[in-house]
């Protein structure tokens, strides 16, 4: 079953080499072939699907139609115990948080999240860095790859009729 509406050439080597699987407890709604754009993994990645799906720990009766968000990874010959299916408030979270450290000032020793940026968080918090960062979050071709995506995102959600 293909589960892309349009499926773009670059897509049908990781549908055709790794049908997703569909045994598992996350149900996908929207799922997306990952391997052909997982920045610069690209072909050398174990991360073959992203999905939006009804959460595998909806069972618990507290939240049943709790959405979450999954890496679907691959690794030798099975679907891997360790993807991750993340809840999409903690996805929105972890991409808050990036975006702080990436434009934190390199020399502060910490990441300053404005009051605002958890759910309830009242105050500012300083996030001291946890490891010496040679050149803080600065400069490195990975960051420069981060802050490309989150322009594309500031781009769409400017678009968007929010």
């Amino acid at each position: 079953m293909n589960l892309l509406i349009d499926t773009p050439p670059e897509t049908v080597e990781t549908l055709i080499g790794y049908p997703p699987p569909r045994h598992l407890k996350h149900r996908p709604l929207v799922m997306v072939p990952y391997e052909p754009f997982d920045g610069p993994y690209i072909g050398a990645t174990d991360a073959k699907y992203l999905s939006i799906g009804r959460a595998q720990w909806r069972d618990d009766g507290n939240d049943p139609d709790a959405l979450s968000a999954k890496v679907w990874r691959y690794v030798e010959g099975k679907w891997s115990r360790m993807s991750e299916e993340l809840p999409l408030h903690r996805v929105v979270d972890l991409c808050l948080l990036m975006t702080c450290c990436l434009f934190s000032p390199p020399d502060r020793g910490a990441v300053e999240l404005p009051a605002g940026t958890f759910e309830g968080q009242r105050q500012p918090m300083d996030a001291n860095l946890l490891e010496a960062y040679p050149d803080g979050f600065d400069g490195s071709p990975q960051e420069e790859r981060i802050k490309a995506r989150l322009r594309v995102l500031r781009d769409l959600l400017n678009s968007l009729p929010l």
